[in-house]
């Protein structure tokens, strides 16, 4: 008889148990689904109401989606602050974060020098550099950020200062050079 109460008792707390599990998924899929619509509205809704309506404690995803709400209307200063905040918090995140970022720099850049304005275009361009160049470092197989530098540093190539030029070679030295015995060009 002892077996046979021991054993339902078991049965019962086991039940409990994923009758309890079963209501934390029940809770946790609502408050997904809750998100899920929150962030199908700052694609409608002004900035300021998007993410006032996120809240502090919005899901990285959720920030994700006021980015680039904050993008699309031209808000590149409001999206690079949420991008690089959730780089921050989620580093498991930070390499799209600031890809995303830095496209919305490059993009703003684009459109100023569509516009003529190369002076104004410059920093954003700069930054844009930057920034694709820390999501390589935290992820160098991300092509597409690879690629998007490329289109930035054609865009707005490299600027050398005066003290890092190369000094001008004479013309003896060239010739030094090639004719010094145990010295490779490094060609084959």
């Amino acid at each position: 008889m002892t077996t046979r109460r021991t054993w339902r008792r078991g049965v019962v707390t086991i039940a409990l148990a994923l009758a309890a599990l079963v209501v934390l998924d029940l809770l946790r899929l609502h408050e997904i689904s809750r998100w899920n619509e929150q962030i199908a509205a700052v694609e409608t809704a002004t900035a300021a109401q998007s993410l006032a309506a996120l809240g502090a404690g919005a899901p990285a995803e959720a920030r994700f989606a006021a980015g680039w709400a904050a993008a699309q209307r031209g808000e590149v200063t409001r999206a690079v602050a949420l991008y690089r905040d959730i780089a921050q918090a989620r580093p498991d995140l930070a390499g799209a974060a600031l890809y995303d970022a830095a496209n919305a720099l490059m993009r703003e850049g684009e459109r100023i020098v569509a516009g003529g304005d190369w002076v104004g275009a410059r920093p954003l361009l700069e930054l844009a550099k930057e920034t694709y160049r820390e999501a390589l470092r935290l992820d160098s197989g991300q092509w597409d950020a690879r690629y998007n530098l490329e289109r930035a540093l054609r865009l707005a190539p490299e600027q050398d200062d005066a003290s890092s030029d190369p000094l001008p070679m004479g013309g003896e030295s060239e010739r030094s050079v090639t004719t010094m015995r145990a010295f490779t060009l490094g060609l084959p």
